[in-house]
């Protein structure tokens, strides 16, 4: 994903977000049904009717994904897996969980309730084009009804191939992790999996290329890079998971984190502690409390001939749950958070007073021994 996220609605509690790459794969597939599909189909209509049309079936497409990863969300969510947001990008949509099933039940409930979603979406679409179809005057709605009928049932099959992360990788993870009774194994097989059919769907892509299909051979090479590279990242993530099982920020953390005061200026932040230390991010402690952070960043924000007169409470990010990390708190989750964050430091707080701060860095070099040292 692109990383420029619009939130457009809230639904039971989840933000359904856009991301800029869903706009553009929706433009290109809105023009492709504009200029040639519904033409072809229904001649004798105007341009405008078409792209009319076109824009129907690119907001029932974006509907039907939203409603295929709902369906995922409100399982999560009935399972008690917390759930922060869904969004459209360019290969689809996806459901952010927080948290991984604890059992292979739940993993394959909440894997098949989209591809269900889609099936009844199919139906329904295709029931609703059927009827439209008897009436002249809806005869075009019928054409669109029609292709998201048809685009569901695609969704519906395409996502249960056994390959993660799609739904049906999930959903033969879930079975293999019943019958082994071992979730790294299964995550292993189901991956290993999901790279033999993205090299399968790469393969095809690049014959339809060879046939002069380019757009369409390229696609599906893209697609096949973007599950290979997925099924890649579960083993690494599930690695991960079971190495800081139990583990929490406090075992991990620094304990003597060098603050800074807010009236000092950004040039001797920079002269004193950016180049002296060479961290990129300080707590901020005024009066022993903490009160927000400073680095690089902030830094930055300053015009260079300003930063004698420039303090640091001018510049400073105020303290908020994405730069700090509670001492409790399970360490993956902290080392997911910078991930998300782009951060590279949280500062770890021990009910509201500084406690210390935690490096990813740090993190990464001792997943990389505990890797080298249990065989992974």
């Amino acid at each position: 994903m692109f990383g420029l996220n619009i939130r457009v609605i809230r639904v039971f509690g989840i933000d359904i977000k856009i991301d800029a790459s869903w706009a553009i794969i929706a433009t290109f597939i809105a023009w492709a049904l504009a200029q040639g599909v519904f033409p072809e189909l229904y001649e004798g209509l105007s341009q405008s009717a078409y792209w009319w049309m076109a824009l129907a079936a690119i907001i029932g497409l974006g509907v039907s994904i939203i409603l295929h990863e709902l369906a995922h969300s409100l399982v999560a969510k009935a399972l008690g897996l917390p759930l922060k947001s869904i969004t459209l990008f360019i290969f689809g949509g996806v459901a952010e969980l927080e948290a991984e099933p604890k059992k292979p039940a739940a993993e394959f409930a909440m894997a098949i309730a989209g591809p269900l979603m889609s099936v009844v979406l199919a139906l329904v679409f295709g029931r609703l084009g059927a009827t439209a179809g008897n009436i002249a005057a809806f005869t075009p709605l019928a054409s669109v009804f029609q292709y998201l009928s048809m685009i569901n049932w695609v969704l519906a099959i395409f996502n249960m191939l056994p390959a993660l992360p799609l739904d049906g990788g999930r959903v033969f993870r879930a079975l293999a992790w019943r019958v082994t009774g071992d979730l790294k194994k299964a995550t292993r097989m189901a991956a290993k999996l999901g790279v033999t059919i993205a090299s399968v769907i790469m393969g095809l892509g690049l014959i339809w290329m060879l046939m002069g299909q380019f757009a369409a051979g390229l696609w599906w090479i893209l697609i096949g890079l973007f599950i290979r590279s997925a099924a890649s990242s579960a083993v690494y993530q599930g690695m991960m998971q079971r190495l800081f099982r139990g583990a929490t920020v406090r075992e991990y953390m620094g304990r003597h984190p060098i603050a800074v005061t807010p009236d000092i200026s950004i040039r001797a932040l920079v002269e004193d502690f950016i180049y002296e230390h060479h961290f990129d991010l300080f707590p901020v402690i005024r009066d022993g409390k903490l009160v927000g952070a400073v680095g690089l960043k902030e830094a930055k924000t300053a015009p260079r001939n300003r930063w004698g007169a420039t303090t640091v409470s001018d510049v400073m990010t105020p303290v908020s749950a994405d730069n700090t990390v509670e001492a409790d708190e399970d360490a993956m989750a902290a080392l997911m958070k910078m991930h998300k964050t782009k951060a590279s430091r949280l500062i770890v707080v021990d009910h509201g007073r500084l406690a210390g701060v935690i490096v990813l860095k740090d993190l990464l070099d001792l997943l990389s021994l505990k890797m080298t040292l249990e065989g992974d």
